[in-house]
């Protein structure tokens, strides 16, 4: 044999050796390994899944390489059916799931029609009771009582107006590079940038249009 090889030949040896050794498994206690699969079957971080109730049955390891099965319905917050499994054995764990998202919520009490000044905080998820939170980095009123630190959430504001019912406004309309400009007056709320009912006080006519940011209202024209 070559004197070449007979020096790499431990070398060889020692590498295959390590090509065949199984990867270290990393091992989890129950809970950790259930957090991690709810978390990654929501999309949440795992911070935000809290596990509660769970009652270790007769012979689960304290921790271990487990496998989680999920339940295949849409997980919610409340007791869930999980199955673990192990080198060791299964077994069938109900805790009970709660989740939590950090959203918008009201940094003092306020009453229908007043400005929401919100703050971010942590709540359970089904504090929301289905409705989505809002932007934050938009301007609410309220649409009814929220109490502090209850979640801003669409179904309880507004955005806040720009301009109030009854404001008057310039009405200008834009046809074939021509624009007509007349006195209006709102009959609803307005947001800059979204649709509202203007009277053109010119014509007595209810119109359509466009709340733009110096105060006028574009109508539609070609």
């Amino acid at each position: 044999m070559n004197p070449k090889w007979l020096e790499l030949w431990p070398l060889l040896i020692l590498a295959g050796a390590g090509a065949l050794a199984p990867a270290a498994a990393t091992a989890a206690t129950p809970e950790a390994a259930i957090r991690t699969a709810v978390a990654a079957r929501l999309g949440m971080a795992e911070a935000d899944v809290l596990l509660t109730d769970l009652d270790a049955p007769a012979g689960l390891p304290a921790d271990a390489d487990f496998t989680v099965e999920l339940p295949g319905y849409s997980l919610r917050e409340g007791h869930i059916s999980v199955e673990l499994k192990s080198l060791k054995g299964s077994w069938r764990l109900r805790p009970d799931l709660s989740l939590w998202v950090t959203v918008p919520v009201a940094a003092q009490a306020v009453a229908r029609g007043e400005r929401v000044e919100a703050t971010l905080a942590r709540v359970r998820q089904r504090d929301l009771r289905g409705s989505s939170p809002v932007d934050a980095n938009l301007s609410w009123e309220a649409t009814t009582s929220i109490a502090a630190g209850q979640p801003v959430t669409i179904g309880r504001v507004r955005r806040l107006p720009d301009l109030r019912d009854g404001a008057r406004v310039s009405v200008v309309v834009s046809r074939g590079g021509i624009s007509v400009r007349a006195q209006g007056e709102l009959l609803a709320d307005a947001v800059i940038g979204e649709t509202v009912a203007v009277l053109n006080l010119a014509t007595r006519s209810q119109q359509m249009g466009v709340l733009q940011a110096d105060g006028t209202v574009t109508l539609g024209g070609s």
